[in-house]
């Protein structure tokens, strides 16, 4: 704890995202992923997926506001959770606040633009039945794009290559309804919107 509050107590200025790989942080990034995996229930914060395993190389510790822009956010509590690899590395270090350049932590969920782990209810922004992910807020829809979200539904889509195989046909009726073409229809609306969301 004695270096973090030595980090904290630097000037704005002097306050380095490399910090955060220092050596000598080795057992706090261990114990601090260790805590976020348990308090998740073992699923990433952004696709939700159940991962099935505490094992450390299996999960990345994301900075939710990107630690290079934003170093004084480093240690902040609410700004770290437990991610998969994938999502962690399409989201990368796009902007997620609404308000660029905040010198302290926002406190509730109308300051970021992605569905926030800590502050937000994630059913209330996608609904995610199998491999689909549906937006129901513009948040969601952030989010959904930011750490794509619809590459389970292309790898999917994929799967056999065959004309026969259903699943993720079945899947998309699941989140719509019984009725396929109404399930189309929303799906075709739903990427249409995907495809204008502008993540600059």
């Amino acid at each position: 704890m004695a270096l973090v509050n030595a980090f904290n107590a630097k000037p704005r200025a002097d306050k380095l995202s490399s910090y955060w790989s220092d050596e000598a942080l080795a057992g706090l990034r261990g114990r601090v992923k260790t805590f976020y995996i348990a308090a998740q229930g073992e699923r990433c914060c952004y696709c939700a997926r159940h991962l099935a395993t505490t094992f450390h190389r299996s999960w990345d510790l994301d900075h939710i506001v990107d630690r290079a822009k934003y170093p004084w956010f480093l240690f902040t509590p609410e700004n770290l959770a437990a991610s998969c690899p994938e999502c962690n590395l399409a989201k990368t270090n796009k902007e997620v606040l609404k308000n660029p350049g905040r010198k302290t932590y926002p406190n509730h969920t109308d300051a970021f633009r992605l569905v926030h782990p800590h502050f937000d209810n994630y059913e209330d922004h996608i609904h995610k039945d199998g491999f689909v992910y549906v937006p129901k807020t513009d948040k969601g829809k952030f989010t959904i794009v930011l750490c794509d979200l619809l590459r389970f539904a292309v790898r999917y889509i994929d799967w056999g290559k065959n004309a026969s195989d259903r699943r993720f046909e079945d899947d998309v009726d699941a989140a719509f309804g019984s009725d396929g073409t109404a399930a189309g229809v929303a799906v075709d609306k739903v990427a249409a919107e995907l495809a204008r969301l502008d993540l600059e």
